[in-house]
């Protein structure tokens, strides 16, 4: 504890910034290495949908609507109103980058992954910092930032642009209450409030998730310390505050949660259904293996790390005996992580089923950011609780903490080169609409979520319409087939969502536009509001017209719940600034710093030399010799446990295989995984096969996939193997015996399976025998 006193009784630097953040940006240098060392973002990721999201939203600020609800140019020109339901703040970020000369909107949604990195680890570092000291911060952010699914599943892997951000707001919006809590100024109170506001803009879901934590803590600080000494005024005025200020987005969303489909969202047995993505116990303890770049998808696991557990762990055992300081603060962050924990195993299925609003998130494995970032506190806590526990050296007390902060960046380096993503290209309207036609999605969205519940059957892809979008015109949306003979229409386009048409009709007729009915979408015949009808079963708005000359205007506004929600939102904001100036005005001690000595302290050099020696060493040794990463190829799979190469019919080869067990007993379940690669490009989609064969061949257990490795055959590379997981319940009344696991390809539709070639080219099988599983009694 000496040590520690004496260090923050050396005399302050007259130089407010703290140090300490440029050690915390040599910390996260290595995390952020992959979106600032490479060009672009990869593609066939949410990165994608992300992208021509932004794209969207630059087209319709650049055309003067400034907060839209509608995307236009999505589903294939008929729009739909993903803008009203998914939070904005990513989008409205990125746009700042896009903005800028010689950057796209690739650049700006690289920036906001960055920012999001850079946000959690100065987050957590600044949150811990003020409670448990500097050293304390160091660990923290290094153990939330290296955590496998805050460094590389969220943002690289999946692409996750908004859960990523998320990630790190949530941090920043816990240290600006925290701050708030030790002491109410205007620029705290301002800064509390918009950071929570920041949380409810960045992701849908997580809003929830965060913003309920946030609520729970401060709950906690008023049972543990008391209503005044928490500030509870203040505190849960910014939390409220905060919630008012963000209803603009998140009020629409519940009053016309019926106006679109969102049954979607929650499947059944799909990928969608959160009973098939709970994790196992062993699952959290899993440790990061090095990415394969000879694979169409490097295998990644949905794991903690084991850096962050060993030291959160040490956090838990040093609160367990007493020796955290703040322990009933360090306490909540336990008790959240058991409950997080909790949700993410199978045995949490009630709750689920319970709770309404859970079935949403639709992966458990979700709440893992929010686990790991209680771990990296309780992380801090106890190497903090482990500097105090005598009056340790200044070199050893570096030495202790540059140690802990190297432990999550060592354990993370294999996820420091994911595999290298080609130049995603330039993004305009026309791409967007071919890949849509392509069907890899639509809108942005793959499950028709989203879009208007008036639509019955999404309609094809229109030629007439998306023509503009070739010739770089904005889109004609008339229906002229439609139109009666003799009928002259001349329009324009006000700006993306307001369309203005001249019409001069021989008789009554319904005028038809292919475009998506939804609240907002305001007609006007000669200046009048008219009622639209509903074309069925597509959707699209129809307008009764009489014979002879008209102006028809078609305009999307605000609807009433929307106005209700910016007047809400309006009051917050006033609120929140009434409150700013007043506490601006009354007289206040001075702000505490909560930093500490501003200069930097020895161990300040040590974390500082650590982490620059492990990005040195991983930048410039590591990563050129490939040495963090495997590159299987030549039809090899390094991974696998088993290599082999069968050829089927001289297209695809099984070149290896892992399995879970060598010995088995009735009613285990047993999973094998299998590595298929394409030897020619394939124009047939074919299906694979696990049989399990007892001794006299007959059939006794089975798996079937539709997709091997859930990816087409005729879109398998020939340069990338393709991992395909097979598992398989052993009936429970199995006698015991040698039983064989065969594999092969087949044709579901026609019934045909892939021959197995020798080296001479002729036909010896039509399966691969894998190997014997020896069954034992029970």
């Amino acid at each position: 504890m000496s040590a520690l006193k004496s260090e923050s009784q050396r005399p302050q630097s007259p130089i407010r910034f703290d140090l300490g953040y440029l050690v915390v940006l040599a910390i996260c240098l290595l995390a952020i290495w992959p979106f600032i060392g490479r060009a672009s973002l990869p593609q066939e990721t949410d990165a994608e949908l992300h992208i021509f999201r932004l794209a969207e939203l630059s087209y319709l600020v650049r055309g003067g609507v400034f907060y839209p609800r509608w995307a236009p140019n999505f589903y294939h020109g008929y729009g739909y109103p993903i803008f009203n339901y998914y939070a904005p703040l990513t989008y409205y970020v990125g746009l700042l980058f896009e903005w800028l000369p010689g950057l796209d909107a690739v650049a700006g949604v690289k920036a906001v992954f960055v920012l999001g990195l850079l946000g959690a680890g100065f987050g957590m570092y600044g949150f811990v910092r003020d409670n448990w000291g500097r050293p304390a911060g160091y660990v923290a952010a290094a153990v939330y930032i290296y955590a496998p699914y805050v460094q590389y599943v969220d943002p690289i892997a999946r692409g996750a642009l908004a859960e990523a951000f998320s990630l790190g707001v949530f941090p920043l919006a816990l240290w600006a209450l925290d701050r708030l809590r030790r002491q109410a100024t205007a620029v705290r109170w301002v800064t509390a409030v918009l950071l929570t506001a920041a949380v409810i803009l960045s992701h849908n879901l997580m809003a929830l998730l965060f913003f309920g934590l946030l609520l729970a803590w401060a709950v906690w600080q008023v049972i543990t310390v008391g209503w005044r000494a928490a500030n509870g005024r203040f505190l849960f005025g910014a939390l409220f505050l905060g919630l008012g200020l963000s209803a603009f987005f998140w009020l629409p969303v519940i009053l016309e949660r019926n106006a679109v489909n969102l049954t979607t969202l929650i499947g059944a047995g799909d990928n969608y259904d959160y009973r098939t993505h709970f994790l196992s116990l062993t699952e959290f303890f899993t440790p990061t293996r090095r990415l394969d770049w000879g694979a169409t998808e490097p295998v990644f696991h949905f794991n903690l790390g084991l850096a962050q557990w060993l030291l959160g762990g040490f956090g838990l055992l040093m609160l367990a005996l007493r020796r955290v300081r703040y322990a009933a603060h360090a306490a909540f962050f336990a008790l959240a992580l058991a409950v997080l924990l909790f949700l993410m195993l199978p045995v949490s299925n009630f709750v689920w089923q319970a709770v309404p609003f859970l079935p949403y998130f639709q992966f458990p494995w979700r709440l893992l950011g929010a686990a790991v970032a209680m771990l990296a506190v309780l992380a801090g806590a106890g190497v903090a609780a482990l500097l105090e526990w005598r009056a340790w050296s200044p070199q050893v007390m570096g030495g202790i903490t540059a140690v802990a902060v190297a432990l999550p960046l060592l354990f993370g380096l294999p996820l420091t080169q994911p595999v290298p993503w080609p130049d995603f290209g330039d993004v305009f309207p026309l791409r967007m609409s071919l890949i849509e036609h392509s069907g890899r999605w639509l809108g942005t969205t793959s499950t028709a979520d989203y879009v208007p519940a008036t639509v019955d059957m999404i309609p094809a892809r229109n030629g007439d319409v998306v023509w503009g979008f070739t010739a770089g015109t904005p889109i004609d949306r008339i229906n002229y087939p439609a139109l009666p003979k003799g009928t002259a229409v001349t329009w324009e386009e006000i700006n993306p969502l307001h369309f203005r048409y001249n019409i001069d009709a021989p008789e009554d007729f319904m005028f038809r536009l292919f475009l998506f009915q939804f609240p907002g979408w305001t007609v006007r015949v000669d200046g009048q509001v008219v009622e639209p009808e509903l074309g069925r079963p597509e959707g699209f708005i129809v307008v009764p017209t009489t014979a002879g000359k008209h102006t028809i205007d078609v305009r999307f506004q605000d609807t009433p719940p929307r106005t209700l929600a910016w007047t809400v939102s309006g009051l917050a904001l006033l609120a929140a600034l009434i409150v700013g100036l007043r506490l601006g005005k009354r007289g206040v001690r001075r702000a505490e710093r909560g930093m500490g000595n501003a200069l930097l302290a020895p161990v300040d050099w040590w974390v500082l030399g650590v982490a620059l020696g492990v990005t040195a060493v991983t930048l410039l040794i590591l990563q050129p010799r490939n040495m963090l990463h495997y590159n299987s190829a030549d039809y090899t799979a390094e991974p696998a446990q088993t290599r082999l190469l069968a050829d089927f019919g001289g297209q695809i080869a099984l070149i290896g295989y892992d399995t879970s067990a060598q010995t088995a007993q009735p009613g285990d379940m047993v999973t094998v995984t299998l590595y298929w690669q394409a030897q020619r490009p394939l124009d047939i989609n074919y299906q694979s096969f696990l049989h399990v064969l007892s001794p006299d061949g007959v059939l006794a257990a089975q798996s079937d996939h539709l997709n091997p490795g859930d990816f087409p055959t005729r879109r398998w590379p020939t340069d990338k193997y393709v991992r395909d997981v097979h598992t398989f319940t052993l009936p429970a009344d199995l006698p015991p015996g040698e039983y064989t696991i065969k594999t092969g390809l087949w044709v579901q539709a026609e019934g045909w399976r892939l021959p197995v070639l020798d080296a001479a080219g002729q036909q010896i099988g039509d399966g691969a025998a894998l190997f014997s599983l020896p069954v034992a009694a029970k």
